[in-house]
């Protein structure tokens, strides 16, 4: 009987201590925060958290926190949670490499770099075109913006501190 207790105590332990436990991020920054996708319809403010290559963004309307998406090991939204791969193809564009929604959300080179070019005063552009899709990403200045004319999505993030600064 002891050695069952014992058991049953560890595990509740473990499992309260480790599995349940929520990611702490190093960095949470404020955010406006602008997403249209054929799933997804969002323009207000939110957070983005991130450790390493975790990330999460939650998204608020009025205060009030309306959407969570959490991408580590799966990507995890309201709905529930799937691979990188399947919420890319569900939420963004089947043709698109799988960990492009987080490296937008990073503000990280997307495709592998192709087609990059870095200007004056550190904005960063990509441009991706073929037939499926036409695809502009600038980075700069408290600024992240994704869109795909062909496909009508379109993903915007400032910096509430830069906005704050320049008014």
């Amino acid at each position: 009987m002891p050695k069952f207790f014992i058991l049953w105590v560890s595990a509740v332990a473990a499992l309260l201590l480790g599995g349940c436990a929520a990611k702490h991020y190093s960095v949470s920054e404020p955010k406006m925060i602008v997403i249209k996708s054929p799933k997804l319809k969002f323009a207000d403010t939110g957070y983005i958290r991130h450790e390493g290559d975790a990330v999460e963004v939650e998204l608020f309307t009025a205060g009030v926190a309306v959407e969570k998406i959490t991408i580590d090991k799966e990507v995890c939204v309201s709905a529930g949670c799937m691979s990188e791969a399947k919420f890319v193809k569900e939420y963004l564009y089947p043709d698109y490499p799988a960990d492009t929604m987080r490296r937008i959300l990073q503000g990280s080179d997307i495709f592998g770099g192709d087609h990059k070019e870095e200007l004056c005063k550190g904005a960063v552009y990509q441009t991706i075109r073929n037939d499926d899709m036409d695809i502009i990403y600038r980075r700069k200045g408290g600024e992240i913006y994704f869109k795909d004319r062909l496909n009508a999505l379109m993903i915007k993030i400032t910096d509430l501190k830069e906005n704050n600064a320049t008014e």
